[in-house]
C-alpha cells in the first residue's frame, strides 16, 4: 500500500521540477542578455536540478512498492528542503 508520505514526496518532487524549469527559463534569459560564463554555469545548474527531479519523480513513481516504508519521511524531508532551496534561488533570481 502506498503511504501518504510517499505521495507527498511525489508531489514535492513534481513541484521541485516545476521550480527548476522556471529557474532554467529565468537563467536562460539572463544568459541571453549577458553571455557571461557565470550565467551559463547557472543555466547548467538549473538544468541538472530539473533532470534530477524528473528522474526522482519517475523512479519513485515506478518503484514505489520497492522503497521501504521507513524511508518515506526522509524522502519527503529531502524534497521539502530542496523546494525551499529552489524557491529561494528563484526568488533571488527574479529580484
Amino acid at each position: 500500500m502506498t503511504s501518504v508520505l510517499m505521495i507527498g514526496s511525489l508531489a514535492v518532487g513534481t513541484a521541485n521540477a516545476v521550480l527548476a524549469a522556471i529557474l532554467l527559463l529565468v537563467y536562460r534569459g539572463v544568459y541571453a542578455r549577458t553571455k557571461a560564463p557565470f550565467s551559463l554555469a547557472l543555466l547548467l545548474f538549473a538544468a541538472a536540478f530539473l533532470a534530477q527531479n524528473l528522474l526522482m519523480v519517475y523512479s519513485l513513481g515506478t518503484m514505489m512498492d520497492l522503497v521501504p516504508g521507513g524511508l518515506d519521511p526522509y524522502l519527503l524531508g529531502i524534497g521539502a528542503l530542496e523546494a525551499i532551496g529552489l524557491g529561494a534561488m528563484l526568488w533571488t533570481a527574479t529580484r
